[in-house]
């Protein structure tokens, strides 16, 4: 039988999540109430660039760690690899969201909410 109280696991999902929602719920209200700043535009490219770039570490890092947890056979090293993958799909998420504060596309942000989910699907966090 599977035991449903809530762990350390899922309370760091739950404040990863909480977190990215919020800074998505304030850039959404900023945005909606026209007191969103914009940034500098020469700057912009730079940003994506690093968006760009974290996208592609953090799904790298993804794969590697994927790959190194179907081996693992320490619930401590499952834990371990799981917070680093949730890491890197919280990450990708803050940047999307930074992103869309600071130019008012959440063009960024939405597909980095979807990728920190799939982290917490492929990274289960404990193994019963």
């Amino acid at each position: 039988m599977r035991d449903h109280r809530m762990g350390p696991s899922h309370a760091i999902r739950f404040a990863m999540m909480l977190g990215v929602l919020l800074f998505g719920g304030v850039t959404w209200f900023l945005r909606q109430s026209g007191e969103g700043d914009t940034m500098d535009q020469s700057l912009l490219p730079s940003l994506l660039w690093i968006a760009r770039g974290l996208w592609v570490l953090a799904i790298a890092g993804c794969i590697g760690l994927f790959g190194v947890l179907r081996n693992t056979t320490s619930p401590a090293r499952v834990s371990q690899l799981s917070i680093i993958g949730w890491a890197l799909g919280e990450s990708v998420a803050l940047l999307g969201g930074v992103v869309w504060f600071v130019t008012g596309s959440p063009a960024w942000y939405l597909p980095g909410v979807v990728f920190l989910l799939l982290t917490f699907v492929a990274f289960p966090g404990r193994r019963s």
